[in-house]
């Protein structure tokens, strides 16, 4: 990739890294992280044609799944601490410490609330989940007259009231951070019980809490770092790693390049004006649509529909399927690569392999697979998100400094 612009001075001696390890025993769900990705940031289903593969027929766990005054600690902490992936890449979670409780929760870029399940709940909301327990900490300090309340397009919600703790991550600790504490929930987040809540790390502007905005974890304890930067290397298998405070040469190969971000709706969001199918030529996007957000809460790319048919269209016997919501091909068919612009000077090649999120029913005529799309529609939202299956391509570093985004390819 092109040279990056010059690192910039380190500042403090403090880093933490955060793991995670796949979790091999979970089946990936396609439909169901199209669903969540809808019901994240508001979005009404794409209007599906009404045809299958064939005699395309979805296994079952795919139909059922279709749904419409803060103090650091010790500046030379470190640490590490194991994470898993739910629904194999579906989702990511890694162990946050709560007011010396570990409570496996999502990392988010594309929020910037953190809440969590607790023990003040109905056991209705809270069984088959691990919950943090006010009474059990010692740092817990409620917050008088506070809200929380977070819904989605769907009609999904949290709601209740705000506290603060310390949380630790890695071994590196803030005090008093804000924290939701739902009293309820909706039943999605119920029946989620791989993950018992999430930490946003958009940016603290669009934070929900009131009294508020509250900041984030990461702008609360960015002063402290070694740089104000936190890192992804999301694998698709075995370990991948977030780590905070300073950019690790070794996890990437050839140059960093930067791209300018857009923080005013709080997102990681740049220019993406372009892109190739392929060995194709670069195309421009022609509707309203060419910025997109790096996002770790969505599994999948969500794109216009420009590029979506442009990407299905030279693939074989690919089609919209109403069955699964969104593009299904047969699985014996090799994925071309999908390239995407980075700003307006650079541009990153996400593999056909990553592309191919998952198995998703079989033709009943042929006996042949039909598999699922890691790229769906955006269905007519004003960005393109690009999640994991376009974050595991690359190295990432996510800088509070302009705000920037660097990319680089993975070592």
């Amino acid at each position: 990739m092109p040279a990056p612009t010059a690192l910039r001075p380190q500042r403090r001696t403090r880093s933490f890294r955060v793991e995670r390890a796949k979790r091999s025993e979970y089946i990936p769900n396609g439909p169901n992280a199209l669903a969540k990705a809808y019901r994240k940031f508001g979005l009404a289903p794409t209007t599906f044609i009404d045809v299958d593969l064939n005699d395309f027929e979805a296994y079952k766990v795919a139909k059922s799944a279709v749904s419409t005054s803060t103090d650091s600690s010790d500046d030379d902490q470190t640490g590490e601490v194991a994470a898993k992936s739910v629904n194999s890449d579906v989702e990511f979670i890694s162990t946050v410490t709560i007011g010396g409780q570990d409570i496996p929760m999502d990392f988010d870029t594309g929020s910037a609330d953190m809440w969590v399940l607790n023990s003040n709940m109905d056991s209705s909301y809270t069984t088959g989940h691990t919950v943090y327990n006010p009474s059990s900490s010692t740092t817990y300090k409620a917050v008088t007259d506070s809200s929380f309340e977070i819904s989605y397009g769907d009609n999904s919600w949290a709601k209740g009231t705000v506290c603060r703790d310390t949380v630790s991550i890695g071994g590196a600790s803030i005090t008093n951070q804000a924290i939701g504490l739902p009293s309820t929930v909706s039943t999605s987040f119920v029946s989620d019980t791989n993950s018992n809540g999430l930490l946003g790390l958009g940016f603290s502007s669009m934070n929900t809490f009131k009294p508020g905005p509250q900041k984030t974890f990461f702008d609360n304890i960015a002063s402290d770092l070694e740089e104000p930067v936190f890192t992804s290397l999301l694998r698709s298998d075995g370990v991948g790693e977030y780590e905070f405070g300073k950019i690790d040469s070794s996890k990437h190969t050839g140059s960093l390049v930067n791209v300018s971000v857009d923080s005013s709706n709080g997102y990681w969001q740049f220019d993406s004006a372009f892109f190739a199918v392929g060995d194709g030529s670069l195309q421009t996007l022609t509707g309203s649509v060419k910025t997109a957000i790096a996002d770790t809460g969505t599994s999948l790319m969500l794109v216009p529909t420009q590029m979506l048919e442009a990407y299905y269209g030279s693939v074989a016997n690919a089609q919209l399927s109403s069955s699964v919501g969104g593009y299904v091909y047969p699985c014996k068919e090799d994925l071309p690569n999908l390239t995407v612009a980075l700003g307006d000077k650079y541009q990153a090649t996400i593999p056909g392999s990553l592309i191919n999120f998952e198995e998703i029913g079989t033709n009943t005529t042929t006996g042949e697979k039909v598999c699922y799309g890691g790229v769906q529609s955006s269905s007519g939202s004003s960005m393109m998100i690009f999640g994991d299956v376009f974050l595991k391509a690359l190295f990432v570093v996510f800088d509070q400094r302009g705000p920037s985004l660097a990319f680089a390819s993975p070592a």
